[in-house]
């Protein structure tokens, strides 16, 4: 056991050891209880030989300053750092149940389990490429996976040990240029672990994707040079399993030797994944945050037009497949076709309205023309030549009425409906030249009333009557 660390051991006055769970070249993880939460914890420490090496302990401390910056749930969540008395440093994780995806029972691993696993693990990688860390040592080893209270797979990614931050130091990673493990590590990775970017993690995602399904990683090499060799200028050994649909192209595509030709960012690789997933639901859901989180393509030295399209997707919940910068692009012209349909038919309701106004006056105007020429000397001279016939005034007087509607529906150019309109308003105009002439004849008729009075008398004359009798 490692010196200073035994089983029972009470580390930092508070993490009792309970168990190990793993020993690599550079560190140890032992199970460890939090004496004053009773919580099971894991616990990292880095072995004696190693200590005296400044990088690796440098790295040792970024691996818990990147994890601690990722709050996703597919990231192991780090809870606390410190310093042995010896001085050597530790490092507390959240304990995992479970086992990682190189011990992981192949027989569970069904096609759309293994798109579900790879969906998560682009969202916590997604995360880590917007924060400007790459992890560079993605590999089956460090996708840990445990299960969810109802039972489901949870993802969890481990080890940002030699991970690349846009922060980090000249000197820090001029000595990694072959760090990493080679049968996960992208081309321009071999080259030089100092230039790489978010891509090459896609690289190793496409590995592990291969190894998943055909049981074996595509390049293998007895020692580095050889695989480095294979890597770089063999072309990529194909598939030999049957797969659904073009997965089998989207495999292909993240371990294309040119970056430029890759998926360009975790989050098209997920839109490409999420039809063959498990639950259409959940993919949907893990594609719109990784989509979220990771936003439009940033290579350095790539124009958004050099961007391969992605592949698009059969979800509902996932409907949107342009990628952020193609989706505003297009957004503007539509914006500006609605906006220029809008004030058209704000224009053509203005023009119709104001057209309607116009028309408005004259069809008011005639009611108002009969009431104020009633007395007008154009109506009344026709009915008094004309008098001595009572029958031939009202056939004058309406032809008369009929010829100004005739007039004025010329006055208004082109449109019919406006004549038809002013159609209905001709029989009121009509009407009171045919009442006029009554009114004198009523006249006439009271004449006869005074006759009625001498017929009053008569009871007078009765009475003189009676007397005589």
């Amino acid at each position: 056991m490692y010196s200073g660390i035994a089983i029972g051991a009470v580390l930092a006055g508070k993490y009792r050891v309970d168990r190990v769970l793993g020993q690599g070249g550079m560190g140890i993880v032992v199970q460890a209880m939090h004496l004053q939460l009773y919580q099971p914890v894991a616990m990292k420490f880095l072995l004696p030989e190693v200590l005296g090496n400044q990088q690796v302990v440098q790295r040792f401390l970024r691996e818990a300053q990147a994890a601690v910056r990722l709050r996703s749930e597919h990231v192991a969540r780090v809870i606390d750092v410190g310093t042995l008395e010896t001085g050597a440093p530790y490092m507390v994780l959240e304990y995992l149940d479970g086992a990682d995806l190189s011990n992981f029972p192949r027989s569970q691993l069904t096609i759309g389990a293994v798109v579900d696993l790879m969906l998560q693990a682009c969202e916590a990688l997604a995360e880590a490429h917007s924060l400007g860390i790459v992890h560079r040592d993605i590999k089956p080893a460090n996708f840990f996976v445990t299960r969810r209270a109802d039972g489901a797979l949870l993802l969890k990614v481990l080890d940002f040990g030699i991970s690349k931050t846009s922060a980090m130091s000249t000197q820090l990673t001029a000595t990694q240029a072959v760090m990493g493990t080679p049968a996960y590590m992208s081309p321009e990775q071999m080259r030089s672990s100092r230039d790489v970017d978010h891509r090459s993690d896609i690289w190793s995602l496409g590995i592990v994707l291969y190894e998943l399904v055909q049981g074996a990683p595509p390049f293998g090499g007895d020692t580095f040079s050889s695989m480095v060799l294979k890597v770089v200028n063999e072309p990529l050994p194909k598939l030999t399993v049957r797969l659904p649909g073009d997965l089998q192209d989207v495999i292909y595509r993240c371990l294309e030797k040119d970056p430029a030709r890759r998926f360009q960012n975790v989050a098209e690789l997920a839109q490409a994944l999420s039809k063959y997933a498990q639950s259409d639901a959940q993919a949907a859901i893990t594609v719109q945050r990784t989509k979220g989180i990771a936003g439009p393509p940033t290579s350095p030295g790539l124009e958004p037009s050099a961007y391969p399209s992605s592949v698009p997707s059969t979800l509902s919940g996932a409907a949107r497949a342009r990628t952020a910068t193609s989706s505003h692009g297009r957004r503007w012209p539509a914006l500006t076709v609605m906006g220029l349909l809008i004030v058209g038919i704000v224009v053509a309701i203005t023009a119709a309205s104001r057209g309607g106004k116009t028309e408005d006056p004259p069809v008011g105007a005639r009611p108002e023309a009969p009431k104020v020429p009633v007395p007008d000397p154009a109506a009344k001279p026709t009915p008094t030549p004309t008098s001595p016939s009572p029958t031939s005034p009202p056939v004058a007087p309406s032809p008369a009425p009929a010829s100004p509607p005739a007039v004025v529906a010329p006055a208004n150019p082109a449109p019919a409906p406006p004549a038809t309109a002013m159609a209905p308003p001709a029989p009121p105009v009509q009407a009171p030249p045919v009442k006029k002439p009554k009114k004198p004849a009523k006249p006439q008729a009271q004449p006869a009333k005074p006759e009625n009075p001498p017929s009053k008398p008569a009871p007078a004359d009765d009475g003189i009557l009676d007397k005589r009798n």
